[in-house]
């Protein structure tokens, strides 16, 4: 049984061996979740510190709620949804190669 040189300097080693980093919902981080959510929850604050300073509000500031609940929800998801296992967004070649194998040299517009 032979040893690699990297597997004997791992056991020669005097730095002690570092754990493996846990990976934490497919390595992303939560910085924009987090921020998302801590900015929804103040602009609700905001629209009910104002609801309840004006009263008279209180019908026409209803939907806000529900416009800040569905942004936060949809700023969530897309930051929860995963890509593809490759990682590539274009599913193909934008640019055509089979136009630019053409003989054709491509023509300017007329001038008139």
């Amino acid at each position: 049984m032979t040893a690699s040189g990297a597997t004997i300097n791992r056991m020669t080693s005097t730095e002690p061996p570092r754990p493996e980093p846990r990976r934490t919902f497919f390595s992303r981080r939560f910085a924009p979740l987090i921020t998302t959510w801590i900015i929804a929850v103040v602009a609700a604050a905001l629209v009910y510190w104002f609801e309840t300073e004006m009263p008279a509000f209180h019908e026409v500031l209803l939907p806000f709620y529900a416009i800040i609940l569905t942004l936060a929800v949809f700023s969530s998801w897309r930051w929860i949804r995963r890509r593809s296992k490759g990682g590539e967004r274009r599913h193909r070649d934008r640019r055509h190669t089979d136009r630019r194998e053409t003989s054709d040299p491509p023509t300017l517009p007329r001038e008139y």
